[in-house]
């Protein structure tokens, strides 16, 4: 297949080639294939920051280096009690949250305007710079002297 293809029907031609055929089951182990990665990259970059080896986290978990490979890889699926011993040996604690789309992040944000014609987005609405209320208030130390 050829980087320079001409048209988006080329395009799309040769993406539906390489991602078209996949069944149900193929999507479902791709997306749990991306999601162990998210998870693998954090381990790999705080044992990294350890100075450990992949063989040194494997003892340290209590499986071996193989299976350690073999989640790096790909091969396996990495399970909750595994990413656990993660958790437990390199002092990290995994943060689940949903991800929420572009609609859903904007629909809480009122539109303003920023006067050249954009529309921007502002959570809490247009502020009032007239409103001393909202001023921070400075007490100038005179206690220090100026060198």
């Amino acid at each position: 297949m050829t980087t320079k293809l001409k048209n988006n029907e080329e395009i799309k031609s040769h993406y539906d080639q390489l991602f078209g055929q996949m069944t149900e089951q193929d999507k479902l182990e791709n997306q749990a294939s991306l999601l162990m990665f998210r998870f693998l990259s954090i381990i790999e970059t705080k044992r990294e920051e350890f100075g450990w080896s992949r063989k040194e986290l494997a003892e340290k978990i209590g499986t071996s280096a193989s299976y350690i490979t073999q989640l790096f890889r790909g091969d396996k699926l990495v399970n909750m009690i595994t990413l656990v011993k993660f958790q437990n040996v390199l002092g990290i604690e995994f943060d689940i949250d949903m991800q929420r789309s572009y609609e859903e992040t904007v629909k809480d944000f009122s539109k303003i305007t920023d006067a050249q014609g954009f529309w921007v987005y502002h959570k809490f609405g247009v502020p009032n710079y007239d409103s001393a209320e909202i001023l921070p208030v400075f007490e100038q130390d005179l206690t220090s002297e100026v060198a």
